[in-house]
């Protein structure tokens, strides 16, 4: 009997498992390959090197993350939402965001390769979730680092027409934007995302070094902004704190919630992390605490320089420093973000091929773009990305697309708040899919609540009434899971019983606090969020999803490892790859020991089945 094609089939979590062990014992190798290919591959070919320390992980988030958050974001939310506010909607908003951090911070540690949630949704969920996943971070990793290129090259140009004017006034900026819009080629985006897609191809250390020293620069930047605010600062500016009342702090905390996207893009380079079990939940966190207090730092110094009304919503720092008589400062800012920016379209190029690699060795895309060269480098896959970033970047106007993209993100986050629920709760003795039912339930009344809660669509009293209903169904759904599906004993729950097998680990891995709570809260905010965007982008994105599910049917299904029955061929291989030698940590040398023994027991149990 062989395995039956449905796209709900799941990836086993012991072969992810191996992959793991596989890049951290076979000495530097492993990039999540680890026996997905033919056995008359050279093993080599498929491997990325680990060689990313905390420190490099935390400048890929940060790096990242910070971009126009702070340096748009902070003016407009002051100006038209919150105020002085503006900081309690910024600490509202990274309160908001690390609900489904903790979520990437657990699952990056335990599931360590290359993929973020594409690996979680197809251990958890199934393949075609997965690629639907995959479409998701598609948007955030290359369609938003065209859209970032883009938006770099727009500066650029305002930039120098505002210094041919001798005069960087509001009204140059306006007019060199305008000027802009109408162009459809964008030769500055094309440079840039030109110049990350070589960089990138040169190598893994190059690239590093760049992002590492643009990325500080960019928070020296920060610093300066920052401490020159507080330098110029006015205590009467902060009065009144909340120019717009309470309604006008939330509505600033959804705009800035945007401006912690990107977060998760670290979870992505995980197969490169030297220690992930340990490294990859602090960089995601940390990455979280130093977005959160540089904005609300920062918020606070522009809202004291200036009073709210007179804040520019579109260059908050540079425009009040201007205001202020120290046009030098605002000069150095403006020159400082052009400077800077570009790091956000390098680390958005790095973690599309690293995306594209784990797609490749499930099936699921040609081989060529799993492949590594001789230095680690996904040489294939990066000069795919590239090219497709750089003509999206050059060709492509963003106008419409924005709320696609934030959409996309944030449906991306609800699938890893639900994957770390099923990988930590289980149904009920006797009882199958309570689990699977209940988040069913939940993101569907989730979404649909959000929008009656947020748009006026019939009679208003009816509207509010169903409203409260699907809220009621809400909460309802989390307490019945939360009582009635128990804390799973191993980490994979169900999941991993499913699969016939059992395995605890020696290594002590970070354990996001309150499930099912806290995850369920998260993809509340994500379905809020989405609701608040336009109607366009909301269609454009099923449109989007819908296309991706068709594509996936005709050419990925047939082609992808799991339904050619070959994870038992991936999990032989995977073993044997596993490396003898000693790493020097007993708790993971112990580890690998106990999986070896586990991928034979296992390796035996799915043969009867696909056999």
């Amino acid at each position: 009997m062989t395995l039956s094609a449905s796209p709900f089939l799941r990836k086993p979590i012991y072969i992810v498992r191996l992959q793991q062990l596989q890049q951290k014992g076979g000495g530097g190798g492993g990039g999540g390959g680890g026996g997905l290919e033919d056995e008359n591959t050279n093993q080599s070919t498929n491997q990325t090197h680990r060689h990313l320390s905390l420190l490099d992980l935390l400048v890929i988030g940060v790096g990242g993350t910070v971009g126009s958050g702070l340096f748009v974001l902070t003016g407009q939310i002051a100006s038209h939402y919150a105020g002085a506010s503006t900081y309690i909607s910024f600490a509202t908003a990274g309160l908001a965001a690390t609900t489904s951090g903790l979520c990437f911070a657990e699952l990056s540690g335990r599931l360590p390769v290359a993929g973020s949630t594409y690996v979680y949704a197809h251990v958890c969920l199934g393949e075609l979730a997965a690629v639907l996943a995959a479409a998701c971070l598609t948007l955030e990793y290359a369609v938003s680092g065209a859209a970032v290129a883009r938006s770099w090259g727009d500066k650029v140009s305002e930039f120098i027409a505002a210094m041919r004017n001798a005069d960087v006034a509001a009204t140059a900026n306006e007019q060199a934007t305008e000027e802009q819009s109408v162009s459809i080629v964008n030769l500055p985006a094309f440079l840039v995302s030109s110049i990350a897609t070589i960089l990138l191809l040169a190598g893994v250390n190059e690239s590093k070094s760049v992002t590492n020293i643009i990325t500080a620069f960019k928070m020296s930047i920060v610093a300066f902004m920052t401490v020159g605010g507080f330098v110029l600062f006015q205590r009467q500016n902060m009065t009144p704190l909340a120019p717009f009342g309470f309604q006008g702090v939330a509505r600033g905390a959804t705009t800035s919630f945007f401006g912690y996207l990107g977060f998760d893009e670290v979870c992505c380079v995980a197969s490169e992390a030297l220690h992930p079990e340990r490294d990859m939940p602090r960089a995601v966190i940390g990455t979280l605490v130093i977005v959160t207090c540089c904005y609300i730092v920062a918020s606070v110094a522009l809202t004291g320089m200036l009073p709210y009304d007179e804040i520019s919503a579109t260059s908050g720092f540079p425009a009040a420093f201007y205001a202020r008589g120290v046009s030098w400062a605002g000069t150095f800012t403006a020159i400082g973000e052009i400077v800077t920016l570009p790091v956000v379209v390098i680390i958005s190029l790095m973690a599309q091929p690293r995306l594209l690699s784990s797609m490749a060795q499930d099936g699921l895309l040609p081989p060529m773009l799993g492949k590594t060269d001789d230095k680690g480098n996904l040489f294939g896959a990066t000069a795919v990305a590239g090219v497709f970033m750089t003509l999206l970047a050059t060709f492509v106007p963003f106008t419409y697309l924005n709320d696609l993209v934030s959409a996309g993100i944030l449906v991306a986050f609800c699938m890893t708040c639900s994957c770390l629920v099923l990988l930590r709760c289980e149904s009920p003795a006797g009882k199958t899919k309570v689990v699977e039912y209940c988040l069913a339930l939940y993101n569907a009344t989730c979404f649909v609540a959000a929008i009656l809660w947020s748009h006026e669509i019939w009679w208003l009293p009816l509207q509010r009434l169903w409203a409260s209903l699907l809220t009621l169904a809400m909460i309802g759904s989390v307490v019945y899971m939360a009582t009635t599906c128990p804390r799973s004993a191993q980490f994979g729950g169900s999941i991993l019983s499913s699969e016939g097998s059992t395995y605890t680990s020696s290594i002590s891995y970070f354990q996001t606090p309150l499930v099912p709570y806290l995850p369920c809260i998260g993809m509340a905010i994500n379905w809020y969020l989405i609701a608040q965007l336009d109607a366009s982008g909301i269609l454009f994105l099923v449109l989007y999803l819908g296309a991706t599910a068709a594509m996936y049917m005709w050419q990925c299904a047939p082609r992808s490892v799991g339904h050619r029955s070959q994870w038992t061929a991936a999990m032989s291989s995977s073993y044997h790859g596993l490396s003898h030698g000693d790493d020097g940590d007993q708790n993971e040398h112990d580890d690998q020991i106990e999986l070896k023994e586990y991928a034979v027991t296992s390796t035996n149990e799915i043969s009867g089945v696909l056999s």
